[in-house]
């Protein structure tokens, strides 16, 4: 019943907003009010970005904090910088992502499996399992997938834990099928997508780009498989412009974190920079890295200092840089001149109205440019990277920042173009940038690539000694819950549920 009445109100809300599917007609349709297909991709979606409980942690505190995208606040410094280990943190996404996101994705599969008429809405799911799942191996490692979410049709309570490797396998085989069923002209329309309104062509540029993805997320473990991944991705389509872009647009709706009753409507990570205010600042890597390099994406992401870093509480001074981060290990209020002597982020980023970037144009081009330089690709590898770093900077005006302007752009690409000899450096620091607000991305891709070079973490209260973790960890009550399959997960990493672990991919 609860599940019902979060359809309902969330529904009944869209029909005043019609910036995605006509909802009008939906709320008209009783069918269209109860647990159906259309209402649970509509829901997943929403929790997707919406779940302020894991955005705030999983994204915000730990990825943000880990690939140091942000420093300052309390919670991100205390145990994104410092790394230490809170149970409620570090497990967010794993209980929301099974219980909101996963499961209701499955039903949609197993509802539409042998209906005709349901052809591309079956396979929109089986796009957005993969989207689900990957967000929650990447960060943990083996979990339940196979076997996830038929507790209720198959009566399947406690799954077992796939090895990631077969979960990559399921993942490509998944994004191909899905691509090949996908059909304009037949299989149904896709009622309830707020992410393309139902746009098969959409779709399937969306399932080529994820197997880019996914495909250069393996490079390092399975080079010859992942070259054959984005060769087909490739061959396939993926996005071609910022107009293909994965967005999630958000309502102005009430924030709210408590699993039990969150609102899904608005940002989720909006609400996390919020619920810091006065403490989340990016850190001196970002400021420093945009400043230094002329990048025009500086006073779009970032606010100017109101205060002087040579005088405390004074005037800036004449000469002195308007836009500085904080440490990566510093609370705010150790800054030696004051917080208000650092930068802030852009009001835009923190409403509840702000869309949520999934997957980008930006992100396709960036990683084709690294494909191109291992030779996986045809195409210059300082094309695509240029091409992918354009996009980088156009796609924030989706948020509400003002447009750099061409020739802004065109002076920082000349200016910094691809250099012989730091081609994986450059792309992957480039990505780092462009995943800013989805630092879960971040933080998979900086463990695989090892770029950006990280601020080293000093603090004698680090209780990893300044190593950052590499995965987060199961919840210990996957013990009393699933005894046997996780046990067997556990004896895969040396018997330890421990985030210095290592998950199959990261060679790094």
């Amino acid at each position: 019943m609860k599940f019902k009445q979060i359809i309902i109100a969330i529904l009944a809300l869209f029909t005043v907003v019609g910036c995605t599917e006509n909802f009008d007609e939906l709320e008209k349709d009783p069918v269209a009010l109860t647990a159906n297909p259309a209402g649970q991709l509509t829901f997943t979606q929403l929790c997707m970005s919406g779940d302020g409980f894991y955005q705030w942690r999983t994204n915000l505190i730990y990825s943000g904090g880990f690939v140091q995208h942000y420093a300052g606040a309390w919670n991100v410094t205390e145990f994104g910088s410092k790394f230490k280990k809170d149970d409620g943190y570090a497990t967010a996404l794993w209980r929301n992502g099974y219980s909101n996101e996963l499961k209701n994705v499955v039903d949609i599969l197993e509802k539409t499996s042998t209906d005709p008429a349901a052809k591309n809405m079956n396979a929109v799911a089986k796009i957005m399992r993969v989207m689900v799942a990957q967000r929650i191996t990447d960060i943990y490692g083996d979990i339940p997938y196979s076997e996830a979410g038929l507790g209720f049709s198959k009566g399947i309570v406690t799954p077992k834990y796939d090895k990631q490797e077969d979960i990559y396998t399921s993942f490509f085989k998944d994004l191909d099928d899905a691509y090949t069923q996908l059909n304009s002209g037949s299989g149904g329309t896709v009622k309830g997508d707020l992410f393309y309104n139902g746009d098969i062509t959409k779709w399937k540029k969306l399932a080529n780009t994820l197997r880019l993805r996914l495909g250069m997320r393996i490079s390092e473990v399975k080079p010859a498989e992942a070259e054959k991944q984005v060769k087909a991705a490739l061959q396939n389509g993926v996005f071609e412009s910022n107009l293909d872009n994965c967005i999630m647009k958000h309502l102005d709706a009430t924030f709210n974190d408590d699993p039990a009753a969150i609102d899904f409507r608005g940002n989720g990570l909006a609400y996390a920079l919020v619920g810091n205010e006065n403490g989340d600042h990016f850190s001196t890597l970002v400021i420093n890295y945009l400043k230094d390099n002329g990048d025009p994406r500086l006073t779009m992401y970032a606010t100017p200092k109101t205060t002087s870093g040579l005088v405390y509480g004074g005037a800036i001074q004449p000469g002195e840089s308007l836009y500085e981060g904080v440490k990566p290990g510093l609370f705010q209020w150790e800054v030696p001149m004051g917080a208000s002597s650092t930068s802030g982020i852009q009001s835009y980023f923190k409403q509840k109205t702000t869309p949520f970037l999934h997957v980008s144009y930006s992100e396709a081009q960036l990683l084709l440019a690294e494909a191109a330089f291992r030779g996986w690709v045809p195409g210059s590898a300082a094309d695509y990277y240029k091409k992918g770093v354009e996009a980088g900077i156009k796609q924030l005006e989706i948020y509400g920042a003002a447009p750099a302007g061409q020739a802004a752009i065109n002076t920082y690409l000349n200016a910094k173009p691809l250099v012989a000899g730091q081609e994986k450096e450059q792309i992957a620091t480039e990505l780092w940038i462009t995943y800013i607000f989805n630092s879960i991305e971040a933080y998979s891709n900086w463990r695989r690539t090892g770029f950006p070079k990280l601020v080293p973490i000093t603090n004698p209260d680090s209780e990893t000694g300044g190593v950052t973790p590499t995965r987060l960890y199961y919840p210990n009550d996957e013990m009393q819950k699933n005894e046997t399959n996780y046990l067997e997960a556990l004896s895969r990493m040396g018997g330890k549920n421990d985030w210095l672990n290592k998950v199959w991919w990261d060679k790094n």
